[in-house]
């Protein structure tokens, strides 16, 4: 065989090699930063020059769960409020009136 199709033959080999072993990389460092990413979410960012800090998924797992607790808390104050409960209730107190202020019957 000749040399310079030997040599020839070794270029294209290694160009090849090259090309995929780039293409894998490329494809390693996408999801590297991918991955970056999604910790940064998990765990949180501290503040940096132009961006506040963002806090943890568990803190803002908490947060939400939080603020679920005061939507039920005043959701059972209302529902207290708008079902008969024995005369305690709006919805008994505006029963009263409206029994009161109906007008007599005609004779």
């Amino acid at each position: 065989m000749d040399p310079l199709l030997k040599i020839a033959a070794l270029v294209a080999t290694i160009g090849a090699a090259a090309a995929v072993v780039g293409k894998a990389g490329a494809w390693v460092w996408r999801r590297g930063r991918q991955l970056g990413h999604l910790l940064d979410d998990v765990l949180g960012e501290p503040a940096r020059r132009d961006q506040p800090a963002r806090p943890s998924l568990m803190a803002r797992v908490a947060g939400i769960e939080d603020r679920v607790a005061v939507i039920e808390r005043r959701s059972e104050v209302i529902e207290h409020e708008v079902k008969p409960n024995g005369g305690q209730s709006l919805k008994d107190q505006v029963t009263r009136i409206e029994q009161h202020t109906q007008p007599d019957p005609p004779f």
